[in-house]
């Protein structure tokens, strides 16, 4: 039921892959100027020593910072490296992603490319070539990192490249991402490529001259530990929250209507650890993130398909999530009971309230500050930077309205702590000031007292950024649960969630209760949290609406013990 953007991308993105297969074949001849040229525009005063390309025809080694996911390694064979040196060979590949001559990659984190110049030489001018294709789901990598070294052992990281395009350039476009003025001394060049999507690239050139007048390289001292780790439980930039439910609330176009919503008695198992005759034992769940469930019936989507939602779709989201025997009401309700019927220890329940996704295709949002004009979000339409300031004034209103609408209902048992960005990747592709956005969002939440949460799919644009952004905690979407890969996907996301200061968030569908192997991929969720200690950390658990409540009420013990697993996890003493 969640909004998964990952998976309708893939679709286009496995479809593109597959129209590319059948031209591998094409000509490789490429249309750019070759390395020589390059080389000699390069020298720029006529006692400059000829720069040449020190990587041409040089081997290399082609890496994922992680184990290779098996899904997505399939996906991106049908563009491979298959000379094996595709990328040092010194032939372009145009403008076409299905020109042979490209090297295809898709998500996974990064890439990481380390040459072999085969002997000491001197570095001035390092770059790789790559293609943005916004239809088809390729982009620009933002900046590049860039290392040299004499022994393959000790790295020194140099200046990052930047994209010198926009975004949004809607492409098919190509440019060469690089630095310049190196002047080091180096046998072994490492580029380390980002890859958010599709990422295609066809050479990689290495400027500089085969003597050692350059300076030597300095160790760069590894600060890599400084960000790791994941948010601590119940710490102040998770708003407090150790454990947090997600639940969605929106309509639904079969009976009951009112199916995606919660009562107070669909609350009581998840704000309380319940037995099989729904007794409660201890408390449960101590953060409760309501979202949109993102289609409306008037063919609008909180999130990025369908047709963009306006002030009116925003008031009724706010309208449902805001009823007193519903929702937050609800919720307030069932806390209250269980504080009185358990009358054990201290429990706080916390709340965290999406935020829709302001549109930049919305031309007629409608008027959130009362000068009679509705606000235009569509940045074809006036701009970026006017864009920019109307999507403030949504955000700054639903905001603002929400904090209204909580003060009015005198809530005695919940506290408002967080507010969460629903959209699921920074959508630069439509905007370059996207990440200016959720800055300034985490700005204003900062300042009406509340956190910032991020839930991003895996590796999305803009994962390893979220700090940078200004969000407060970022939980990962594995999408193991949903996706025919191998359970070492887990490992991947916990490792590249420790390593970036992020969490794991855990996924269970309706399947899991009925399913014997989609219930040992939730499983697998858990028994790795054990193993990699993120069990102990914050998390989140996304859930196909009611699947913890049918679990708890379930009369099959291999339903029920999904729910009384999650519980032992929850509280630190699950064993695989």
């Amino acid at each position: 039921m969640k909004n998964r953007p990952l998976l309708a991308l893939l679709a286009a993105l496995v479809a593109g892959a597959s129209l590319s297969a059948t031209s591998a074949s094409a000509d490789r001849s490429g249309s750019e100027s070759s390395p020589a040229t390059s080389a000699a525009a390069a020298a720029s005063r006529p006692d400059t020593p000829e720069l040449t390309d020190l990587a041409l025809g040089k081997s290399y080694t082609l890496e994922t910072p992680y184990a290779p996911d098996a899904l997505f390694s399939q996906t991106e064979a049908a563009h491979p490296d298959d000379t094996g040196g595709q990328l040092t060979d010194g032939v372009y590949g145009g403008t076409s992603f299905s020109n042979s001559a490209f090297v295809g990659r898709i998500w996974q984190g990064s890439r990481i490319v380390t040459i072999d110049l085969g002997e000491i030489g001197t570095v001035e001018k390092i770059d790789v070539n790559v293609l943005q294709d916004n239809a088809s789901g390729i982009f620009f990598p933002s900046s590049v990192a860039f290392y040299v070294s004499e022994d393959g052992k000790k790295w020194e990281r140099l200046a990052d490249g930047v994209s010198k395009l926009p975004t949004t350039l809607a492409g098919p476009a190509a440019q060469k991402i690089g630095i310049e003025g190196v002047h080091k001394t180096a046998r072994y060049v490492k580029l380390d490529i980002p890859v958010q999507s599709w990422m295609f690239m066809d050479e990689i050139e290495v400027l500089g001259t085969p003597d050692q007048s350059g300076k030597k390289p300095h160790p760069t001292p590894d600060n890599s530990q400084n960000n790791k780790g994941y948010p601590k439980a119940g710490s102040p930039q998770a708003g407090g929250i150790s454990n947090e439910a997600l639940l969605y609330t929106g309509e639904w176009q079969y009976e009951p209507a009112d199916w995606i919503s919660y009562t107070k008695e669909d609350l009581k198992p998840y704000v309380s650890y319940v037995d099989p005759q729904m007794n409660r034992k201890d408390y449960l769940f101590d953060g409760f993130l309501f979202l949109q469930y993102g289609p409306l019936l008037n063919g609008a989507n909180y999130g990025t398909t369908g047709l963009p939602t306006d002030k009116a779709d925003w008031e009724k989201t706010l309208d449902r999530l805001f009823r007193t025997d519903y929702d937050l009401g609800a919720l307030d309700q069932a806390v209250g009971e269980a504080k009185q019927e358990l009358k054990k220890g201290s429990y706080d329940a916390k709340v965290v309230i999406s935020i829709p996704y302001p549109r930049t295709d919305q031309s007629d949002f409608g008027d959130v500050d009362g000068d009679g004009i509705s606000e235009n979000m569509n940045v074809r339409e006036v701009g970026e930077e006017q864009a920019l300031l109307n999507r403030e004034k949504v955000v700054k209103w639903y905001v603002d309205e929400a904090y209204k609408r909580w003060e009015a209902a005198g809530y005695h048992n919940i506290k408002l702590a967080a507010f969460y960005w629903y959209n699921e990747l920074m959508s630069r592709q439509t905007t370059v000031n996207e990440d200016k956005l959720v800055q300034w969002t985490s700005s204003y939440v900062h300042g009406r007292g509340a956190k910032l949460q991020w839930i991003p799919y895996y590796f999305s644009r803009g994962w390893s950024d979220w700090q940078a952004d200004g969000f407060d905690t970022a939980l990962m979407q594995p999408n193991y649960l949903f996706q025919n890969t191998a359970a070492d996907r887990v490992d991947t996301v916990a490792q590249a969630a420790y390593d970036n200061g992020m969490g794991v968030e855990h996924e269970m569908s309706d399947g899991v209760l009925t399913d014997p192997a989609l219930r040992a991929k939730y499983y697998a969720y858990l028994d790795k949290g054990v193993e990699h200690g993120y069990m102990n950390a914050f998390k989140a658990f996304y859930q196909q609406v009611k699947t913890l409540l049918t679990a708890a009420k379930s009369s099959d013990p291999e339903a029920r013990q999904v729910y009384d697993k999650t519980y032992q996890y929850i509280k630190g003493v699950y064993q695989p």
